[in-house]
């Protein structure tokens, strides 16, 4: 049966993507309606999205965001599209995924540097496919913490450190919550953004902070949770939900070093907020490459959570561009560290 490729979101139904997405064994938040539309309304993001349809059925989809996080000209040679936790392809059938690949590329690998795909589940069966088509592989480890056990299996499974840490906090005058008022929220995200600045990392657009506010279909995917510490807010954590499993999207800190400690006891209410809820998973994210980011990777394990390994696959469209935006970036987040504490914390 022939495919058609189709790319305008007019003319796809909105239930039949959403249904694609929740009943395939890979569906994810990433890919649904509600973020595209965010991506749409966000400065510096642009989406691009692809349907595979054979007759009236969808049978793969994919959303890639094209990003821009410095500034000109350096933007030039750090053009890249992310496509997080796609493709989504009907029984891992390779011609579905040949379709879309070779639509991306003819659509867009004359505006970017690379391509890369942040698998959401390590996909063996396809990534021959991907190889030949001239992507490389990269390990890639997530930490996920099963949440669906009884509380006292979950505080078993915690490290005696976070242990220790927890039960302190609990002489503290401290206090978790969800975060609903808006100054309250724009408080998280400065937050949020301090801490980004202060490891050099590239921090999403505020536009970011207020499409989420005005998304009606996103906002119930979306729980914003902050620790206050005598009454001042000092972290926040921004959780997607979907399906029963909850993923860190963005978190951070303004806590000094002595008292990063209660950070743990934060991450624990967190937890224990999601198990009453019926959440069966948190996703933790990113733990970095097998054998590097050992004390991150540790750190999050210590809350009972299992190393899964995902990986991502790279397509280079411009190898001169790619290595000169790596090195670009070295030498750009030191500046942006320098710069943070110089002049921003003043």
């Amino acid at each position: 049966m022939a495919l058609k490729i189709v790319t305008d979101t007019t003319r796809v139904n909105r239930g039949l993507w959403e249904t694609f997405v929740r009943d395939h064994p890979d569906g994810n938040i990433y890919q649904m309606p509600c973020m595209y539309e965010l991506y749409c309304n966000t400065r510096r993001q642009n989406p691009v999205i692809f349907f595979a349809f054979e007759e009236e059925e969808l049978v793969g989809l994919m959303i890639v965001v094209q990003l821009r996080n410095v500034f000109p000209p350096f933007t030039f040679f750090t053009r890249r599209q992310i496509m997080f936790g796609g493709p989504l392809i009907k029984n891992n059938d390779s011609v579905i995924l040949l379709a879309l690949v070779d639509a991306l590329f003819k659509k867009t690998s004359g505006s970017v540097v690379y391509t890369e795909i942040r698998n959401y589940r390590l996909k063996l069966p396809l990534k021959p496919v991907y190889e030949e088509e001239g992507f490389h592989y990269e390990p890639y480890l997530t930490v996920v913490v099963d949440i669906n056990r009884k509380q006292g299996e979950l505080w078993a499974s915690l490290s005696p450190e976070r242990k220790r840490n927890i039960e302190k906090l609990r002489e503290e005058n401290s206090e978790t919550r969800e975060l609903v008022d808006e100054k309250e929220i724009k408080e998280a995200w400065n937050v949020l953004r301090a801490s980004v600045l202060s490891t050099g990392r590239p921090m999403p657009a505020f536009s970011l902070m207020e499409a989420i506010m005005n998304s009606e279909r996103l906002k119930p995917q979306v729980r914003i949770k902050g620790l206050f510490v005598k009454g001042i807010l000092k972290a926040s954590v921004w959780l997607l939900l979907f399906e029963g499993r909850a993923h860190i999207w963005m978190e951070g800190n303004t806590l000094v070093q002595k008292d990063r400690w209660i950070y743990d006891g934060f991450l624990w209410d967190i937890i224990l907020e999601l198990q009453k809820d019926g959440i069966s998973s948190l996703e933790m994210g990113n733990g970095g490459k097998p054998g590097k980011d050992i004390l991150l990777r540790q750190y999050k394990k210590s809350y009972g959570g299992m190393i899964r390994e995902t990986g991502r696959f790279i397509y280079v469209h411009n190898w001169f561009l790619w290595n000169l935006g790596r090195l670009f970036y070295r030498w750009y987040k030191k500046w942006r560290i320098f710069y943070f504490y110089k002049y921003y914390l003043k």
